[in-house]
């Protein structure tokens, strides 16, 4: 008897773990379509707080460039940038949240790569065109709240519009219900076909 009770809590938390990773997946994808819509959108549309510092070396020519991107007063990007000859060396942009730095983008002329932090509440995702390019960069809670979020130009990421982030995440809610095979399952073809037209009908125009 406790071996079958030890397996249902098994169950249950892997089915919870697997609706969490569904959750963000989805929601970074719903996400990754708003933003190929609104790539046109300048930072000081969004709501964004933007710094810059740059230095010289003189010794070795080099220019060190930092930018530093904030929303709602927290600092959530940090982009720091090599230039000798007119030619960018290095470029390393760090993600952060609540303080938290959650993982790093580090490319050169010839590779880039990626790092996430380990042991942080947060999990982080990046999402990339077929051709191989760096699309976004998404910020998520465990159990698949969108937090932040970043399109990328060129290599260079920027903060979306926050707007942006709750709508993604106001129509990955309704979207995992009405997906939920429980739903789906105990659903007539009719009400559920009914119920997809007012989905439509309640995110087409927000």
């Amino acid at each position: 008897m406790k071996n079958k009770s030890h397996q249902q809590l098994n169950t249950a938390k892997l089915e919870n773990q697997l609706a969490a990773k569904f959750n963000f997946c989805l929601t970074a994808t719903v996400l990754a379509i708003l933003i190929w819509f609104n790539l046109s959108a300048k930072a000081e549309d969004l709501g964004i707080q933007t710094y810059t510092d740059s230095k010289t070396n003189s010794e070795t020519k080099s220019i060190y460039k930092t930018e530093v991107f904030l929303r709602g007063g927290q600092t959530n990007l940090v982009r720091k940038t090599k230039i000798k000859a007119e030619v960018v060396q290095i470029t390393i942009q760090r993600f952060y949240h609540d303080g938290i730095l959650v993982g790093d983008y580090v490319s050169m002329k010839d590779s880039s790569g990626f790092t996430t932090e380990a042991g942080t509440p947060y999990s982080v995702s990046f999402e990339f065109w077929s051709s191989k390019d760096i699309r976004s960069a998404v910020i998520g809670t465990k159990d698949g709240q969108i937090l932040d979020a970043f399109s990328c130009t060129n290599g260079l990421f920027f903060p979306c519009e926050t707007l942006m982030i709750n709508k993604a995440n106001g129509i990955t809610k309704d979207l995992s219900k009405l997906l939920s095979p429980t739903h789906v399952t105990n659903t007539t073809p009719e009400k559920f076909g009914k119920e997809v037209e007012e989905f439509i009908q309640k995110h087409k125009d927000k």
